[in-house]
């Protein structure tokens, strides 16, 4: 779940001078709510975002997922966020959103390229997953920027495609599914065991819909493709992404 630049970005080289980088939790309630409404509800669909209660529980208090805000001048320009499944071996970039007049600037992708990885280090193989919008389903808007540039985006910083009917589960009860989503592999290591792939989508849509999805029909055809995938040979350029049978 993410939403990027439509402009190609010039790859970063540390902080910018001039910007503050910390984690959510650094910041005052206030920011906090700042970031959720500047940030996130104009870039997310409903049906994609937590609430405000539920990034507060995550993101702020002890012991907290991984998170990064970038300020200028005290305003937040970008956030990042994640969430740690399988005993940490898999790392969902959950949310990424870079205020549209700083879109462009190459903070994306200091982001992605840089930030990212660093939340990996001294863990061993981690399978870094990002949920990204179908270009065939979600059309571009000012708010939430383009999904054909994302995937060119990522394409350029070495993701790969899971070739998976893919889908985000519910987050919360009476919201639906969110369809029409591809799964992006971020990592480069290859010693990320194939069945932690698996691991990770049963243990995901245990947590958000709880233990009965994973008897529902689409979720099992979900998994017995992640199941069969090899994720070093079976993943696909980002670039193949028109090939994937629309769901």
């Amino acid at each position: 779940m993410d939403e990027l630049s439509m402009s190609p970005e010039a790859p970063g080289s540390g902080a910018r001078p001039g910007y503050v980088e910390v984690p959510l939790s650094d910041l005052g309630p206030a920011l906090v709510e700042e970031v959720y409404h500047r940030l996130l509800v104009p870039a997310f669909r409903p049906d994609e975002l937590i609430t405000l209660d539920e990034l507060r529980e995550a993101y702020v208090r002890p012991g907290t997922e991984p998170s990064l805000v970038v300020l200028s001048g005290g305003a937040p320009l970008a956030v990042m966020l994640g969430e740690w499944y399988v005993q940490q071996q898999v790392l969902l970039l959950a949310y990424l959103s870079v205020d549209k007049a700083t879109r462009g600037s190459g903070l994306g992708a200091r982001l992605v390229s840089e930030v990212l990885p660093g939340w990996c280090d001294g863990r061993g193989p981690v399978l870094v997953l990002a949920e990204v919008d179908d270009p065939r389903f979600w059309p571009a808007s000012d708010d939430a920027g383009d999904p054909d540039a994302r995937l060119r985006f990522y394409d350029r910083h070495g993701a790969r495609l899971l070739p998976l009917q893919y889908f985000q589960p519910s987050l919360r009860p009476g919201s639906p599914r969110v369809e029409g989503m591809l799964l992006l592999r971020l990592d480069q290591s290859p010693q990320v065991r194939s069945q932690v792939l698996h691991a990770f989508l049963e243990e995901y849509f245990t947590v958000c819909e709880g233990s009965a999805s994973l008897d529902d029909p689409p979720v099992e055809r979900l998994l017995a493709a992640a199941r069969g995938l090899e994720l070093d040979r079976d993943a696909w350029p980002v670039s193949r992404w028109t090939e994937l049978a629309a769901t």
